[in-house]
């Protein structure tokens, strides 16, 4: 056969291109509430001025991914029954206190989505609910991105609804 010669930097060369076509491998954490604000406001408020903050923000259990210092994917988490319309529908234990954690302002930023960022804060979410002694998580999810939460494992449950200026939602959960 025929064989070729590289030379040393041909080499490095190559091992680098190879590395940089392998999937990231992303890590979430838990984080600051000043932390996943930013993202947050910037992905689910696009044109707002106003932060998106929540009233739970201080005691929330706050999920990110960062890519060397940027926050570029987030969400916050706290201990809330499913609403109560929902009793019957779900498991009747996840009616009890703390068991349930509701989780909102889950965001990526635009240049990382479709490349499993969405996907390491939801598991980051669940690790971190077990973690804080929850069973179950649930959500009112944006009708678009239903279909992202179902390959996540969560169910719909309950009728569609509409979130002023925001659009249209369903309720999504899972056992955790």
């Amino acid at each position: 056969g025929v064989s070729e010669t590289f030379s040393w930097d041909e080499i490095v060369d190559r091992r680098l291109a190879i590395y940089a076509s392998l999937p990231t491998i992303w890590h979430a954490e838990r984080a600051s509430a000043e932390d996943v604000v930013p993202l947050r406001t910037a992905v689910l408020r696009p044109g707002q001025t106003t932060p998106a903050t929540y009233p739970e923000d201080a005691q929330a259990l706050h999920v990110a991914v960062y890519d060397d210092s940027a926050v570029i994917g987030v969400a916050t988490a706290y201990a809330e029954a499913p609403p109560p319309p929902l009793r019957g529908a779900l498991p009747e234990a996840a009616f009890a206190p703390g068991a349930a954690f509701r989780f909102r302002g889950m965001a990526s930023a635009e240049t990382v989505r479709g490349q499993g960022v969405g996907a390491t804060v939801l598991r980051g979410v669940f690790r971190e609910v077990r973690g804080a002694g929850g069973r179950f998580v649930w959500c009112n999810a944006r009708l678009g991105a239903a279909g992202f939460y179902e390959r996540m494992g969560m169910a719909r449950v309950g009728p569609e609804f509409e979130i002023d200026g925001i659009g249209p939602h369903v309720v999504m959960w899972r056992a955790v």
